[in-house]
């Protein structure tokens, strides 16, 4: 064999890799589209139709494991742990909602640090919950969910190993920090306010008697 055809046959494999790498790409952006549909109509407290939305993700999840599996050590890692953290994230999301208990990665269909890095970003949906609560004057439900920040954030600080083993997961505990800092202050000025405000209504209540 001259080394035309030996470079030609390397050549040919990386060109089937390549082409399996940009589908693969393509339908785990599918994934991370249909995950935030379900994550938006959570927020909009259409829970049917997140739902929909979630299992419509968790099968092109499934699917493109499926197919990733046919071409393993493709350089896609980043992107498939970013789609399995969506889902995660809806799927977490989703349960807090209904007030489910959580599932695992198995039950979910993610790999261990996609199911960590999910937790991560969920902690920032919780965030959103918090902020809305308090918007609409449900200081009880914005404190569930600062609870359930609290206690995920506490969960993930245990992790602390080398980037190499945990890929992505320090920064997102490091943004998850500055969330709960954030959130605690929000919550603490509000139960200010509302104490400012109870004060000010007794006040003007004995001024009357």
């Amino acid at each position: 064999m001259g080394l035309r055809e030996i470079v030609d046959k390397i050549y040919g494999k990386y060109d089937v890799r390549n082409t399996a790498r940009d589908y693969l790409m393509a339908e785990f952006r599918k994934v991370l589209k249909a995950t935030r549909e379900s994550i938006a109509a959570i927020h909009r407290d259409e829970l049917d139709k997140a739902e929909i939305k979630l299992d419509d993700a968790k099968a092109l999840l499934a699917a493109a494991h499926k197919e990733q599996a046919k071409t393993p050590n493709l350089p896609i890692s980043g992107l498939v742990q970013n789609a399995e953290g969506e889902v995660v994230e809806a799927t977490m999301l989703l349960a807090f909602r209904k007030e489910e208990a959580f599932v695992g990665p198995e039950e979910i269909g993610v790999g261990e640090i996609g199911y960590l890095l999910g937790l991560g970003d969920f902690i920032g949906e919780l965030r959103r919950v918090t902020i809305d609560a308090l918007t609409k004057d449900n200081l009880t439900l914005a404190k569930k969910a600062f609870s359930q920040m609290e206690g995920i954030y506490t969960l993930l600080l245990a992790f602390d190993f080398p980037n190499a083993l945990t890929p992505g997961l320090r920064s997102k505990t490091d943004t998850a920090r500055r969330l709960v800092e954030r959130t605690r202050a929000d919550i603490s000025s509000e139960i200010q306010r509302r104490r400012l405000l109870e004060g000010i209504q007794e006040l003007r209540k004995s001024l009357k008697d």
